[in-house]
């Protein structure tokens, strides 16, 4: 009975397997892509502020002239960002959105394609 005890357990330690590879989160995006707009105006030249601060997620990426911006899938996980905007000229988009402290904006990184509409508005 003992033996039958004992490869039991040794059957399940060798069944879990160890690994030291880091984790990889098993959701991804494939591709993340987006646009950003004060009253239907794309706004060029502009920072654009992503962070978890839970997982220790910060990044900025920038505009183009035509307001539209791109990141690199391995460079933000899937997840819920606090995100703040800061334009080439601060007058062209309300104050509110320029301070970490006071931006009301969250984007979503889901699995898959991401097409960021950033619709700014007064």
């Amino acid at each position: 009975m003992r033996i039958l005890f004992l490869l039991f357990v040794i059957a399940s330690v060798l069944t879990c397997g160890c690994s030291n590879k880091p984790y990889q989160p098993k959701k991804k995006a494939e591709s993340i892509a987006g646009t950003v707009t004060f009253n239907d105006k794309a706004i060029a030249d502009t920072e654009i502020y992503f962070s978890d601060t839970a997982r220790g997620i910060n990044l900025t990426v920038k505009t183009g002239a035509d307001g539209k911006f791109t990141i690199a899938p391995k460079d933000l996980p899937v997840g819920r960002y606090a995100t703040f905007i800061t334009p080439a000229n601060p007058k062209d988009i309300p104050q509110k959105y320029q301070s970490p402290m006071e931006s009301p904006l969250y984007l979503e990184i889901k699995e898959g394609n991401n097409d960021l509409k950033v619709m700014l508005e007064k």
